[in-house]
């Protein structure tokens, strides 16, 4: 029998050195394994490097046309949590492929990033180092404590579930919105539940911890935003199409609320985004995610994948 060929069409400088050691040698135990370091810069470079793989480990995203030319694929696992925005999940269907993610690999990591988000709005970190690297010595400028603060999460997946218990460490009352509410979750992470609008008049901080689909999109809008405490901070580390975004950037414009954000509606900013002038708003360039413990983890998990299917035993599948 042949042994399968598997791919990792557009690995990057840290992942690409990550499977040139003891994951990749897992990998070559099971067939033929293969890393391209870079983006493809093209379909036609895209299709030739995957044009034999039985399996592929992807990065970003696989179009359509590029998916249908490999014609012996058999598996996808991406190297993520929204595997339905870099994959179209029915075309993967209909050609028999199964399509898998790679769920928890970053929990703690955008957690403590969330909770990082947090510090330096409460603390004003950025404006203070800013101030300091300037000449001046700003001393006056104060901030607030987290701890007796009110936070709402809003999901209650792996990271939502993981700031809950960083944040009652600090001190602070957690209450919560999710689609399963239920005494023993409310136990295990030290929660109360509520509703969304009582969530968003109640909290000190809001912060935003949901997959985004059809049914999240723009579930924060203008409703909840206005129920928003006057100097409330609004935390998103998980996707900014969470929040209609016409709407956010009216109450961020009028200074009532505060904003610390890692995601943006367009990535990376445009040179004229006029956040970058916000006073009030903390900003990452989408990296919560991004530590070498998180790295190797999301790595991990894909070569486990790898070989549970070829055991007979997919493991992450999401397109079911």
């Amino acid at each position: 029998m042949n042994k399968p060929n598997i791919v990792y069409p557009d690995a990057d400088d840290d992942t690409a050195k990550i499977f040139s050691g003891e994951l990749g040698l897992r990998l070559k135990k099971i067939g033929n394994f293969e890393f391209f370091n870079g983006e493809p810069t093209s379909a036609t470079e895209f299709k030739s490097r995957i044009c034999n793989a039985d399996a592929i480990i992807l990065g970003w995203r696989l179009p359509v046309d590029v998916m249908k030319s490999a014609k012996n694929l058999k598996l996808i696992v991406f190297t993520g949590i929204g595997v339905a925005n870099f994959v179209d999940l029915d075309a993967a269907k209909q050609q028999g492929i199964i399509v898998c993610n790679t769920p928890g690999y970053a929990d703690q990591t955008v957690a403590e990033h969330t909770i990082a988000l947090m510090l330096s709005s409460a603390r004003n970190i950025s404006k203070l180092d800013a101030t300091m690297r300037q000449g001046e010595w700003a001393s006056g400028i104060s901030g607030f404590n987290l701890g007796g603060k009110t936070l709402g999460i809003v999901g209650l997946g792996g990271i939502g579930g993981r700031v809950a218990g960083l944040a009652n460490a600090f001190g602070m009352k957690v209450i919560c919105w999710t689609l399963r509410p239920s005494r023993q979750r409310s136990e295990k992470y030290g929660v109360e539940f509520c509703d969304l609008r009582e969530l968003f008049s109640l909290s000190d901080i809001v912060s935003l911890h949901l997959a985004l689909n059809e049914k999240t999109v723009c579930l924060i809008g203008k409703d909840l935003l206005s129920k928003m405490k006057d100097g409330a901070l609004l935390v998103n580390t998980a996707r900014a199409e969470l929040v209609d975004e016409r709407a956010l950037r009216a109450e961020l414009e009028s200074n009532r609320i505060s904003g610390a954000f890692d995601v943006f509606h367009r990535e990376p900013l445009l040179e004229s985004d006029t956040i970058r002038d916000y006073q009030n708003v903390t900003m990452t360039p989408h990296t919560a995610y991004n530590t070498p413990e998180a790295n190797y983890s999301i790595c991990e998990l894909a070569t486990e994948s790898v070989e549970s299917f070829f055991r007979g035993k997919p493991m992450n599948v999401f397109n079911n």
